[in-house]
């Protein structure tokens, strides 16, 4: 008689169940159930365990995350706080190349600013991508680090406790954009301040709270977690003999909020404005422009990121120039790295050097007809 061959049909195979994932994964079946109906509550690290084993096993759910090894889009988020700002252009310029080059794809969103516009984009995208890069987002921390537990995330121009994160280093590049206002003849600083809970903001209100010996304004809370100098350069400064500090809410961070500044400037003068980016100095440049107010002889101007509109100014403007390409393909390399699992997330933040250009807003009569010639 010959002998039955045994059945090797699909059916004959028991399913695979969150019991025989955990006994490979090492867990409790309820943190493999969790890593699927309830993602938000299993570290970001151990639901991928999770998932990569249970693809291995050949286990399917109707409750399995988008997040799944086999259901790689080669996609990533890039959710910005304001696209009309050349400066999360460029981060996003570099961020596209760094995808190119990897054959993946960098969706843009534009939340102007907004917390709320920002949650809903994130909520819209998530489908569809593999990781975020999150460009100077206004959420709290707690909401970043809620979504980097389930999806893989980079924060940019903020540290985040236990998210990778990339930075310029603000405050060396304030210390030396205070010390050169001082070096010019400065006495009294105004700073153009934006928004009130932005890291890159407290960082440089700090740094020029510690150049300078003045009465500053002590009302925004300093974010320490970063350390200032991490980027390698000199972080340390003497002190500058004593300058009043003062400090100006802007109302936007662009050209018009710039310009209505000014009008609040006008009402108590200082030697000196130091702006929180750009396009606020260019708006606060040209309305003192409008207003026949002497750059550099009656106000000195500096602000931050060196993009376009801050050489096209006359006098051009002096600024504080941070890496940004460099950013955006640092930050979207090291989340394709951490997509793929060819690393583990950075437990420190990766920090770029900025450098200060100086220009004709901030050089006093003699030295600017210097740079002309």
């Amino acid at each position: 008689m010959t002998p039955e061959r045994p059945d090797l049909s699909p059916q004959s195979t028991p399913p695979v169940t969150i019991y025989d994932i955990a006994e490979v994964a090492g867990v409790s079946p309820s943190t493999v159930s969790r890593a699927f109906s309830r993602p938000d509550r299993v570290s970001f690290t151990t639901a991928e365990k999770i998932r990569t084993i249970a693809a291995e096993l050949g286990y399917r759910s109707t409750l399995e995350t988008r997040n799944t090894v086999s259901q790689n889009k080669d996609v990533i988020g890039f959710i910005a706080a304001d696209l009309r700002n050349q400066f999360f252009v460029e981060i996003l310029r570099g961020a596209s190349h760094a995808g190119w080059v990897e054959d993946v794809w960098v969706h843009a969103s534009d939340v102007q600013e907004s917390g709320i516009k920002a949650r809903t984009a994130i909520e819209k995208v998530l489908p569809h991508v593999d990781g975020l890069i999150l460009a100077s987002s206004r959420l709290t921390n707690a909401d970043i680090q809620k979504i980097a537990r389930t999806t893989p995330t980079v924060a940019v121009n903020r540290p985040v406790p236990g998210v990778p994160s990339v930075l310029v280093d603000n405050y060396d590049g304030a210390i030396r954009l205070a010390n050169h206002l001082a070096d010019q003849g400065a006495r009294s600083v105004t700073y153009l301040s934006w928004p009130s809970d932005s890291w890159a903001d407290s960082m440089r209100w700090r740094a020029l709270r510690d150049t300078f010996d003045g009465n500053g304004n002590d009302d925004t809370p300093l974010i320490t977690r970063y350390k200032p100098g991490q980027s390698g350069q000199s972080g340390a400064t003497e002190r500058k003999a004593s300058v009043k500090l003062n400090k100006i809410q802007l109302s936007t961070p662009d050209i018009r909020g710039g310009q209505e500044a000014f009008q609040q400037w006008k009402k108590h003068p200082t030697d000196a404005v130091v702006c929180f980016n750009d396009l606020s100095a260019a708006g606060f440049h040209y309305q003192a422009t409008m207003e026949n107010i002497a750059i550099p002889e009656d106000v000195l101007i500096a602000g931050f990121d060196n993009i376009e509109v801050a050489s096209l100014a006359s006098p051009r403007i002096t600024t504080v120039a941070g890496p940004l390409r460099a950013v955006g393909r640092v930050s979207a390399a090291n989340l394709i790295a951490l997509i793929r699992g060819v690393k583990k997330p950075l437990t420190k933040p990766r920090v770029l050097p900025t450098r200060l250009i100086v220009r004709g807003s901030t050089l006093r009569a003699e030295t600017a007809r210097a740079e002309t010639r």
